[in-house]
C-alpha cells in the first residue's frame, strides 16, 4: 500500500498536506543544470516539473494496470492519490468514490475523498463523506484531524475544529498526526479577554 503523507496544514501551521506517493528525488544532472541555469529558484521550478512528469507516469502507469484489472481497489485508491498530488482534485475525487465501491470500510480513503472534495470548494458536502469515516472508525486518527481542518478553513467553525483536533490528538499525541493537530490547536487558542 502507498504511504501517505500527513497532510493537512500548509502554511498555516507547516505541516505537510495528505494523500499520496512519497515523490522522487531529482538527478544529480537535472541539480547542476538548475544551478547553472539560475541558482536555487529555477533548481526549484526544475524539481516542480519534475515531480509533475514522474506524476504523469505514475498516472499512465496507473491507468494501464487499470485496464488489466478494471475494479482493483488499491489501484483506484492509488490513482486517486496520484491526482491528488497533482491537485487534480475532481479526478482525485472520482477515483477514491470508485475506491470506495470496492473498499466501503477503509476509513483512510472517506479521509482522501473528504479532503479532495474540500478542495473543490465544497467543503459541506466533504464533511459528509468524513463523518461516513468516522462511523467506519470513530478511532481513526487521521480522519480527526481532517475534520477539524475542513472545519476551520472550508466552514469556520472553529470551536469544531477544536473539538476535532482535540480528539486527534487524545488518540495518540505522540504520533504525528497528535502533534499536527496539537499545532493546530495552539495556533487557533483563544486569545485572553481584555
Amino acid at each position: 500500500m502507498v504511504t501517505k503523507k500527513i497532510l493537512i496544514g500548509f502554511a498555516a501551521a507547516g505541516i505537510i498536506a495528505v494523500a499520496g506517493f512519497t515523490g522522487c528525488s531529482k538527478s544529480k544532472d537535472a541539480k547542476d543544470a538548475a544551478q547553472t541555469a539560475g541558482g536555487p529558484g529555477q533548481e526549484a521550478a526544475l524539481q516542480g516539473q519534475a515531480a509533475l512528469v514522474s506524476n504523469a507516469v505514475i498516472v499512465e502507469d496507473l491507468k494501464a494496470r487499470l485496464k488489466e484489472k478494471p475494479n482493483d481497489p488499491e489501484v483506484l485508491w492509488r490513482l486517486g492519490d496520484a491526482y491528488f498530488e497533482s491537485k487534480q482534485f475532481a479526478d482525485a475525487t472520482e477515483y477514491y468514490k470508485k475506491a470506495i465501491q470496492y473498499k466501503p470500510d477503509e476509513t483512510d480513503i472517506y479521509n482522501d475523498l473528504g479532503l479532495s472534495v474540500h478542495y473543490l470548494g465544497k467543503s459541506e458536502e466533504g464533511l459528509k463523506y468524513i463523518e461516513q469515516g468516522i462511523k467506519k472508525n470513530p478511532y481513526h486518527q487521521r480522519i480527526w484531524l481532517t475534520k477539524g481542518f475542513i472545519l476551520a478553513y472550508g466552514v469556520g467553525d472553529l470551536q469544531g475544529a477544536k473539538t476535532a483536533w482535540e480528539k486527534a490528538a487524545a488518540l495518540n499525541p505522540e504520533s504525528q498526526i497528535g502533534k499536527a493537530a496539537t499545532e493546530f490547536l495552539v495556533q487557533f487558542k483563544e486569545k485572553p479577554k481584555k
